[in-house]
């Protein structure tokens, strides 16, 4: 037994939320590459980007070194649009559809939540006469068609230069905030934001490896880590708080200062 659920949960599974997401990419007609697909007891992650639709962002890496093998964004300050799919089929979430980044130097993901689409698995009690939880062939279909149609219109939208180019300057301004006090600033991100102490460790770590002494290298810290994690929920935990981690540090680097 995998979960037990209410008599109102509408289940869709995951292979089928995978098939009619890749038929919604298709029928974009948008080339993508898939930087990963990870399956969990709770979700599965589907992280799509285009190599043809990037943007350049010097102010957000102009600091920036990649923890890993120390390449600087300064000379690759490349940004890739993507979105990431999720789902849970055992009831630990919605399917949804978020923007997801790729920063190409150091290959961090982050997801930008404020746009994300979401389809919750809550629907009409669909109870049978023997108890068994039902849902007719064409509930499904229907469900499974406007996932298609969603991720159509997700690849229109977030797989856009223009889109990206705006989200990154409205991290800009965050980002350059200097942070003088990282033990402090970060300890006041990972409590609020409930990071482990092996998580508030390891952005530490990283954050010091990325050379950034600003709320942007907090950001790249926090989606380096995520690299760094063999759970995938966590991962994506730490990927989908990056852009608060980013203001948190700010707030809190300025009421500090």
């Amino acid at each position: 037994m995998r979960a037990v659920l209410s008599d109102r949960y509408h289940r869709i599974d995951n292979l089928d939320v995978l098939f009619a997401a890749l038929d919604g990419i298709r029928r974009a007609n948008v080339r993508v590459q898939f930087a990963g697909c990870d399956l969990t007891d709770r979700r599965m992650y589907l992280r799509v980007y285009s190599p043809q639709v990037q943007v350049a962002a010097p102010r957000l890496l102009a600091r920036y070194r990649s923890p890993f093998d120390g390449r600087a964004g300064a000379e690759l300050p490349i940004v890739s649009a993507g979105f990431l799919i999720s789902n849970s089929e055992t009831g630990a979430g919605a399917f949804s559809i978020a923007p997801w980044v790729r920063f190409e130097v150091c290959r961090n993901g982050m997801v930008i939540r404020r746009n994300a689409l979401r389809r919750t698995h809550i629907g009409s009690r669909m109870t049978g006469s023997d108890g068994v939880v039902t849902a007719s062939e064409a509930t499904t279909r229907r469900t499974l068609d406007l996932i298609t149609s969603r991720t159509t219109d997700a690849v229109t939208a977030f797989l856009d230069a223009d889109y990206i180019a705006e989200v990154l300057r409205e991290l800009d301004t965050a980002a350059g905030t200097p942070i003088t006090d990282p033990n402090t600033t970060l300890k006041i991100v990972g409590q609020r934001l409930r990071y482990s102490e092996d998580q508030q460790r390891d952005i530490l770590a990283h954050f010091v490896a990325g050379a950034d002494p600003t709320a942007g290298g907090v950001m790249h810290a926090v989606t380096s880590v995520a690299q760094t994690l063999s759970d995938a929920d966590a991962a994506h935990g730490l990927e989908a708080t990056a852009v608060q981690a980013l203001h948190l540090a700010a707030t809190t680097a300025t009421a500090t200062a």
